[in-house]
């Protein structure tokens, strides 16, 4: 795509939509933006289409702005950088050891870390660049709103140190995997294999707090939008009352515990790996009595047949499960789920879909794109189109199952929910 505006035009784009956001925040009485640790962390859904506008804009405006050679030349180096500098810091717990108020020397934060203070120095001030942290006087190092987060988010740490950890060191394989083994859809084939000896699963079961981890990582895109997303998205009030719905690798349970509390009259059967157990029963037994007596959690291996007590459920779902495993185990799990509906049943696929270049905003689309990459590098499998989702669709179900319905299309939307019943 050619973009004919000048920077005059893309500048004065910027200025509308920063207009409108501002005038929404003081009208609705929000807390403006702000890096300050006290700034907001999250914004109205109501302003996702003019945000994400807002982001494309300056994004062009800034890479035109820095031209085509500056441009590779600054990603090639910052990025790989950044992601070093955050690997170094989490694994370190530099910001739980900045007081979340006020502020501490570089001295002082080197000593409570265990590190040579040029080291923290140098990582607090390239993250600092990216407003995680702030140099808030000469060697001296307070919090912004962003590092706060990592400082205090259970679900924000786990999201950092698995990336960073685990994600990180994968895709720096990817070339060497495709070298030796182009086309592979084995998990035992993946750059994650390469980088740590072990596929991403049996990693996860040997070590059983990197999958806890996981979890809890991948909870933290369930949190908020997400679990807006599988609220809204179905009609769950359809279902009759006492439903009983199965949520197939449902981790430690935080979607189902939102639509149990919306819904009183569904049951949910949380499915995922016994390591996740104890996780899973914390956050059942933190949720009110109504919710927590009609949420159970089921340890339970997906590519084997449904227990006897989940069998003929009313709803069976499977939320960002399918594009962890290439077609062939795809099927293996599908083919399970099959097994096991009635003919009255559903299945609720909630999983991205990939669109065609240039149909989302260009910032939604980065995530996406990245997500495919990161499916690659992890686990040898991938994020699909709709027309694959048909075609894995149908050969898993042979022919008996087909996609009814398709609720939130990728645009405006991260996660596109398939409800899937009799053909």
């Amino acid at each position: 795509m050619q973009y004919t505006e000048s920077l005059t035009d893309l500048a004065r784009s910027i200025l509308r939509d920063a207009q409108e956001i501002d005038d929404f925040i003081t009208s609705h009485g929000h807390s403006p933006p702000s890096f300050s640790i006290d700034g907001p962390t999250t914004f109205p859904a109501s302003l996702d289409a003019t945000r994400h506008h807002l982001i494309d804009a300056t994004k062009q405006l800034r890479d035109l702005v820095i031209g085509p050679k500056d441009t590779i030349k600054w990603m090639i180096m910052n990025d790989h950088t950044l992601a070093a500098s955050l690997h170094a810091i989490s694994h370190f717990k530099v910001p739980q050891a900045v007081p979340l108020h006020g502020s501490i020397s570089f001295s002082e934060l080197a000593a409570a870390v265990g590190l040579p203070e040029v080291d923290v120095a140098r990582f607090v001030r390239r993250t600092a660049i990216n407003h995680i942290f702030v140099e808030s006087s000469p060697g001296y190092v307070s919090h912004t709103a962003a590092s706060a987060l990592i400082a205090t988010d259970p679900q924000m740490q786990a999201l950092v140190a698995h990336m960073s950890e685990e994600a990180f060191p994968a895709s720096a394989k990817v070339v060497e995997a495709l070298e030796k083994c182009p086309g592979s859809g084995e998990p035992g084939d993946s750059p994650f294999t390469l980088a740590f000896g072990s596929s991403f699963f049996e990693r996860k079961a040997a070590q059983p707090e990197t999958l806890q981890r996981f979890g809890l990582a991948m909870s933290s895109w369930s949190e908020g939008d997400g679990t807006q997303q599988m609220r809204n998205g179905y009609d769950w009030g359809s279902l009759p009352a006492g439903a009983k719905i199965v949520d197939v690798g449902g981790a430690a349970g935080h979607i189902s515990l939102a639509i149990a509390e919306s819904f009183p009259g569904l049951e949910f059967v949380i499915e995922d790996q016994s390591p996740l157990a104890e996780q899973a029963e914390k956050l059942i037994a933190s949720a009110p009595k109504s919710v927590a007596e009609r949420v159970k959690f089921l340890p339970h291996d997906f590519f084997q047949p449904q227990p006897v007590t989940t069998q003929g459920a009313d709803l069976y779902i499977m939320r960002y499960i399918l594009h962890d495993w290439s077609d062939d185990y795809a099927k293996k799990i599908l083919h399970q789920i099959f097994g096991a509906m009635k003919k009255e049943s559903k299945l609720i696929i909630a999983d991205a879909v990939m669109p065609p270049a240039g149909f989302l905003p260009r910032c939604q689309e980065e995530v996406l794109r990245s997500f495919d990459i990161s499916m690659l590098a992890q686990l040898n499998s991938q994020e699909r189109t709709l027309s694959m989702w048909e075609q894995l669709i149908n050969e898993a179900g042979g022919g008996i199952w087909k996609i009814l319905n398709i609720t939130n299309p990728p645009k405006g939307e991260s996660v596109t929910i398939l409800e899937i019943g009799a053909a």
